[in-house]
């Protein structure tokens, strides 16, 4: 469900941010202030494993970092490789599936990243668990898995049914939630209304997230094999979620 929801959404992915390019360059400088605070190098091998169409990917490569990029969907991953093309950046972009990625990659890099809510498509704590241990598997000694998620923390105490709409010059997007009967699941539905000249459009696209709970991803971090994992929050960062960073 995933990828079918990036694939319809890779070609709008843009239109969530009142300014794509500003959000690039914003990302790029609150993830390198991390990573130097980590003692990451520029010339440290790190893979955006959901890269989506590169916000985070292409932010981090135009400050010099060496980043290779993986997302489960095709069309993000071609529309990724189109955007670094306009840039002038060289990013080795590839579609792979977090749960797999020893099946594309063998070297091991000192920093993964999964940023804005990837890892709650895992619907099981079995998927999840899989995605955990691949990532530490590709990790230096050393290295480390960076990742963020919605504060579910939260969000679970008041289960809501959408998101506010964002309205953007020509655009406004919006989500409604579904949640399922005794879990953490919710149905997402995206909308994106676009005016052009007099006429709104609307486009649909449809998935599912689990709620997770920072202990329940903390537990599953320390299960594939992590040390440690520290939650960084958006007062800190100056991003606009929780960010964990689990220690190999």
């Amino acid at each position: 469900m995933a990828n079918k929801f990036y694939d319809e959404l890779a070609g709008e992915y843009h239109l969530i941010f009142k300014d794509w390019d500003h959000s690039i360059d914003r990302q790029g400088e609150v993830f390198a202030r991390l990573l130097t605070a980590e003692g990451v190098k520029n010339s440290s091998g790190i893979l955006d494993c959901s890269c989506g169409i590169g916000t985070q990917t292409l932010g981090l490569a135009k400050r010099g970092y060496k980043i290779s990029a993986s997302d489960i969907s095709s069309k993000s991953i071609e529309r990724a490789k189109s955007e670094a093309k306009l840039r002038n950046l060289n990013i080795p972009f590839v579609q792979a599936d977090m749960r797999a990625l020893s099946s594309i990659f063998s070297d091991p890099f000192q920093v993964i990243l999964s940023i804005d809510n990837a890892l709650p498509h895992l619907l099981t704590e079995e998927e999840c668990a899989s995605a955990f241990s691949e990532i530490h598997s590709l990790l230096k000694p050393e290295g480390f898995f960076l990742y963020s998620i919605r504060d579910y923390d939260e969000i679970l105490k008041t289960k809501p049914a959408s998101t506010l709409p964002a309205q953007r010059q020509n655009t406004i997007t919006f989500q409604l939630w579904q949640w399922h009967k005794e879990s953490n699941i919710y149905d997402l539905k995206h909308f994106t209304m676009l005016q052009k000249e007099g006429e709104w459009t609307v486009s649909e696209r449809v998935s599912q997230y689990r709620a997770y709970k920072r202990h329940e991803l903390d537990e599953l971090a320390i299960k594939a094999g992590f040390k440690r994992v520290k939650w960084l929050f958006p007062r800190a960062t100056g991003f606009y979620q929780p960010i964990a960073i689990a220690y190999k």
